[in-house]
């Protein structure tokens, strides 16, 4: 290793070069019998649900992030498959509470609130919600879990009780919201909502706002921090609430920013890839400002393996070209055949193509 520290095995003692052997290696457990015991506790009572706060939270992790992304949040490819904060309701409770899918919902416990996107999933069970921990202020507004969960811990481990609280959730009145694409880090401090993920040549940011009386173009200005003299394409409907602002700085996009009254329609991994290549041709910008590849350009759609960069629009495709299983998807596209975590994703999004077919 560098700097000639040498590995070792952990528990490592005051004077000991740790254990070499690994734990549990021989089946055994540190009791004088070596066996396992069992330790019957009761459950706390602590963490209940009431009138207040209906649904119990479950808090835990993704794919494709671990911990609080102090690595993974660095790494474009391994940000690009899920770039926010979320909490996944099932379409009953979403109902009984106004919350639709991509709302921004505000989700509270006796101890705080979070701000994360909406997400009605049948795969969530009636009552419970979940939500991943990885967000920190780092990477988002409001999006840290942390600020729910109770000061409780287990009598015997000291374990916290970090993945488990008693919520309530409703939906965030956001007067407009937005997606924006800029070549340097984005400080979006005037938004109620933001969350910015890295992607190759930039990054990217979810947005919504509890006002709608907002100067868009300076509010992109200040986003991009293009240069003096930067080439301004933009798309104003104020009665539509419909704004798209785009800078260029030569033949590089500087940044992009998409407005709507309600959660922003616009094709996210293509608008992410345009940081990345030169925009020589005019028919190439104005594509930027409409949110969508004109002429040849691929929408991938939204990336589903992260490995090989293969997105939700391209597996489609190959199903409806005759690819009917995982296996054959791997074989045309590659997805699926390194890590293999995505997929159960593949094959949700082949049985929906079959489905459509079948209507």
């Amino acid at each position: 290793p560098e700097g000639g520290a040498q590995a070792g095995g952990w528990p490592e003692g005051v004077g000991t070069t740790g254990l070499q052997a690994r734990f549990f290696a021989n089946g055994n457990f540190f009791t004088p019998d070596r066996k396992a015991r069992f330790i019957a506790i009761r459950p706390t009572t602590e963490i209940r649900t009431s009138p207040d706060y209906p649904l119990i939270l479950n808090t835990g992790r993704i794919r494709d992030h671990w911990h609080t992304m102090t690595r993974t949040g660095k790494s474009p490819r391994l940000s690009q498959h899920i770039a926010e904060p979320f909490v996944e309701i099932h379409p009953a409770d979403a109902q009984r509470f106004g919350i639709g899918d991509a709302d921004i919902a505000r989700v509270s416990s006796p101890r705080g609130d979070v701000l994360v996107r909406a997400l009605v999933t049948a795969r969530q069970r009636q009552g419970s919600l979940f939500a991943p921990m990885h967000w920190t202020d780092q990477f988002s507004a409001k999006g840290r879990l942390d600020t729910l969960t109770a000061p409780l811990t287990d009598p015997i481990s000291g374990q916290p009780a970090l993945k488990h609280v008693a919520a309530r959730i409703e939906k965030f009145a956001a007067k407009a919201f937005g997606f924006a694409v800029t070549r340097r880090r984005p400080e979006p401090d005037t938004a109620a909502y933001w969350a910015v993920a890295k992607c190759k040549g930039g990054w990217r940011v979810e947005l919504a706002f509890a006002e709608d009386d907002i100067d868009w173009a300076g509010f992109a200005g200040s986003l991009f921090g293009a240069p003096v003299g930067a080439e301004i394409l933009a798309y104003h409907d104020r009665d539509a609430g419909q704004h798209r602002i785009a800078a260029f700085d030569g033949d590089q996009l500087s940044g992009a920013l998409f407005v709507a009254p309600g959660p922003v329609a616009v094709s996210r991994g293509w608008a992410a890839e345009q940081l990345s290549v030169d925009h020589v041709d005019r028919r190439d910008r104005l594509a930027i400002v409409a949110g969508r590849p004109g002429g040849v350009d691929v929408d991938r759609g939204a990336i589903v393996c992260s490995c090989f960069g293969v997105g939700a629009n391209q597996i489609a495709e190959a199903v409806r070209r005759g690819c009917g299983s995982v296996a054959a998807i791997g074989t045309a596209l590659h997805a699926g055949t390194n890590c293999g975590s995505c997929r159960a994703e593949i094959r949700v999004i082949i049985d929906a193509q079959s489905l459509q077919a079948a209507e």
